[in-house]
């Protein structure tokens, strides 16, 4: 991803456009922001072809496979936390990857596909990799907001109603329908839109071998269902964020929905999670500087009654769902 771009408040918008439906059309969005279609055209394939922006879905692996996803924290020998990060980050169930600011720790989250893939995972495949002294290992129970539901600075609510369908939004996990089993057509569907998440229905069809109407009617059901999310990825220089933190909070088991919720409604956090562990609560913000995020933990994190919190801010972000992080190769 190109770090030497410059980007303007029409790029900044576009791309906001894009995290809140990847696969709006062009004159969907161009109606949606009120800038004509031949600008936002020529200004979105822009942003994609530089790599500053990256659509494409992921699978929820609570409803394909039976597996929860996974939040994985690794201590490594010194010098080798970025060698672990990129051994991680390319595994195709990665989904986020950051190196923490002690350059020794590296925070991971892994979407197996199955119960045996995540035992898999755990017990064989990430002890083999060179440069480990710990793992801890923690399943998440629920997410409160997991990134595809997040835009890097508001969006006022007509314009996200003109942008997204609502039959393609459901509603909590907790309410989302029974288990859903993929055909062998659904799966190299997945396969093209995980590399290209606005590939059209006839670009589809001409890899997969399916028609154009089936393919539609297939991922129009996985969108609706809940199974499939269409995720954007955008480079953090569109909107200024420069600082991106975890934190770690622990909770009475009986105050972890209210603080979950609550958290998951500030502009400034993108993931939100119950997990198991010593912290119930993982959250990753985004913010423009060091003083943002100490207004966020003093004010926003402070008031919600945890017994105890821990931060770490990211020194380097390694992997984004589909966007691996080029500029982590000059470390």
């Amino acid at each position: 991803m190109s770090t030497t771009l410059e980007f303007d408040d029409l790029d900044a918008k576009l791309a906001l456009a894009l995290q809140a439906n990847g696969r709006a059309s062009w004159g969907r969005i161009a109606t949606a922001i009120d800038v004509p279609v031949r600008t936002v055209t020529r200004r979105g394939q822009r942003l994609i072809e530089t790599g500053a922006v990256r659509v494409s879905t992921y699978l929820d692996t609570t409803m394909v496979g039976h597996a929860r996803p996974l939040i994985v924290q690794i201590g490594t020998h010194p010098g080798r936390a970025m060698d672990v990060a990129q051994a991680i980050a390319a595994r195709p169930d990665a989904s986020s990857v950051s190196v923490l600011e002690s350059g020794a720790d590296v925070v991971c989250q892994l979407m197996p596909r199955t119960p045996q893939e995540s035992a898999r995972l755990v017990v064989s495949e990430l002890p083999r990799i060179d440069g480990l002294l710990s793992v801890r290992v923690g399943t998440v129970l629920k997410f409160f907001r997991s990134g595809f539901d997040w835009t890097a600075a508001p969006l006022p609510p007509a314009t996200l109603d003109a942008l997204r369908d609502k039959s393609q939004w459901p509603g909590a996990a907790d309410s989302k329908a029974a288990a859903v089993t993929l055909t062998p057509e659904d799966e190299r569907l997945v396969e093209a839109l995980a590399e290209d998440g606005r590939a059209t229905a006839i670009e589809i069809s001409a890899r997969i071998g399916v028609t154009p109407p089936t393919v539609k009617r297939r991922l129009d059901a996985l969108l609706a269902l809940g199974a499939l999310h269409v995720r954007t990825e955008i480079s953090s220089s569109l909107h200024d964020l420069r600082v991106e933190a975890l934190t770690w909070l622990e909770l009475p088991p009986d105050r972890v929905e209210e603080v979950g919720s609550a958290l998951s409604r500030h502009p400034s956090v993108r993931f939100c999670a119950a997990c198991t562990g010593e912290a119930q609560i993982l959250v990753d913000c985004i913010v423009s500087d060091e003083k943002a995020l100490y207004r966020f933990l003093t004010e926003d994190v402070a008031g919600l009654g945890a017994h105890r919190t821990q931060t770490a801010v990211v020194l380097v972000p390694v992997r984004r769902g589909p966007m691996i992080l080029n500029d982590m190769a000059a470390l």
